[in-house]
């Protein structure tokens, strides 16, 4: 299985298992996330998730490298337009990956490397501890896609706007102690000290009044996040996002990267 997971008490640990393809996610990986994104919802013994790597990385995000990689992501992002058409109110954001599905607290321990896919994956945990040689980061454009999955809508709402637009127009990465600085990590530790600290923010969560812990959850995204415009800027960003996958420079990033050169976009 290529994500691994722990239950101990009232916590799940989930491990994205793919070391050797810095934890890409390919479809096998999205299918076991979106079971148990469900599977946690709905299991009462449970009270706190904390999602981590293994190896050198977090998540590097989708795996392009696969040779119908591309193809399955215009297929995704058709299939995400057909949604938005039949209800308008779908974002068909990250769904599939991440913890859309739970009002149960999820904290990401970020090992290392986390980019693209994986770093919109960081983004949608309630809480982000960092490993202090851990790096965070959108790199979509590099690649000719825009930064799906929620990056844009969450990173514009959690840190300061301008850190936010340098992030993604650079399409560059930031290390923990500058994401800890801005507040898009909430702590930052010694590689060696990463889990039990996720542990323990876990276990003194868990520790608290279920029903009251996700209720504050819910109040403050839905008071927050949701009120303000972020379902339709999550359409927004789907819609686009399904747009620039059609492109050739989206063929030619994903391409290139695979193929270990440098990107020719050509703006069509």
């Amino acid at each position: 299985m290529s994500v691994r997971i722990e239950t101990d008490g009232k916590i799940a640990t989930i491990t994205l298992d793919r070391p050797e393809r810095m934890n890409a996610i390919n479809p096998e990986m999205s299918e076991q996330l979106d079971d148990f994104w469900s599977e946690f919802e709905q299991n009462d013994a449970l009270h706190v998730a904390i999602i981590t790597g293994a190896g050198r990385a977090f998540c590097a995000g989708r795996d392009l490298v696969r040779p119908d990689a591309h193809s399955d992501e215009i297929n995704r992002a058709a299939t995400s337009a057909i949604k938005r058409e039949a209800d308008p109110s779908n974002a068909s954001g990250l769904s599939s990956w991440g913890p859309d599905k739970t009002w149960k607290p999820v904290i990401a321990a970020i090992n290392g490397w986390c980019l693209a896919g994986g770093f919109a994956l960081a983004l949608s945990c309630d809480l982000r501890i960092m490993s202090d040689t851990a790096r965070i980061g959108s790199m979509a454009p590099r690649r000719g896609l825009l930064p799906g999955g929620g990056q844009v809508q969450r990173l514009a709402r959690y840190v300061p706007f301008g850190k936010a637009l340098e992030l993604l127009l650079r399409a560059n990465h930031l290390d923990a102690q500058e994401a800890h600085r801005i507040g898009l990590a909430n702590a930052v530790t010694t590689p060696d000290a990463l889990l039990p600290t996720a542990r323990e923010w876990a276990e003194e969560i868990a520790s608290n009044a279920p029903l009251a812990v996700r209720a504050s959850k819910r109040a403050a995204y839905e008071g927050v996040l949701l009120q303000s415009g972020f379902a339709e800027g999550m359409t927004l960003e789907s819609q686009l996002y399904s747009e620039i996958m059609t492109t050739e420079d989206a063929r030619e990033g994903t391409t290139a990267f695979a193929e270990k050169r440098p990107a020719e976009f050509k703006g069509r």
